[in-house]
């Protein structure tokens, strides 16, 4: 019988290790700021590696287990340049160059659109206790947007907002409706 409760309370406490390993990892990323590198100094980084007049066509920040990544996406004749950069250290992690092919051609991006980080803060004011996962622009919709994945009480929600205002296009989730507001 005590085999089994000293073995019982050693799976507990490993349980609990791990558990706070876990919380630690997440914790020590700032998952509610900003990364360390933000969205402009992500852009410059991008743009040292792709030629010179390119347009940036997507951009992502996503959090990871050991901190988070952009991954920025920029077309210059006919070619895709995808540019994975780490969101703590500035570091490359990794570049690939490949064909450009499009059904339909991209319309301009906005030059005037919010920046990631007053996504950031609109998104944390919609849902306040929510952890923000990732944060994609992009042209979606016929429209470029901002779409953001925020967990809130363990479940995934998305937020749409407009790129260039930061008004709520749309929220998904329990309770949401899926239709543009």
């Amino acid at each position: 019988m005590k085999k089994y409760t000293v073995s019982g309370i050693c799976f507990l406490v490993l349980i609990l290790s791990a558990a706070g390993v876990y919380a630690q990892v997440f914790s020590s990323t700032g998952v509610n700021t900003a990364p360390q590198i933000n969205s402009e100094r992500a852009l410059q980084i991008a743009f040292t590696r792709a030629p010179a007049g390119g347009t940036l066509v997507a951009m992502d920040w996503e959090l990871k287990r050991a901190g988070s990544e952009w991954e920025i996406k920029i077309v210059h004749n006919q070619m895709q340049y995808d540019i994975k950069i780490d969101g703590n250290s500035g570091q490359i992690i990794s570049y690939r160059e490949r064909r450009y092919t499009s059904r339909q051609p991209l319309p301009q991006p906005p030059q005037n659109r919010i920046s990631f980080e007053r996504v950031r803060e609109i998104t944390q004011s919609i849902y306040p206790q929510g952890t923000i996962e990732d944060i994609e622009w992009e042209y979606s919709y016929g429209r470029w947007v901002y779409e953001v994945d925020i967990r809130v009480n363990g479940r995934k929600n998305t937020v749409y907002l407009d790129s260039v205002t930061g008004s709520q296009l749309q929220r998904t989730g329990r309770g949401n409706a899926r239709t543009w507001i």
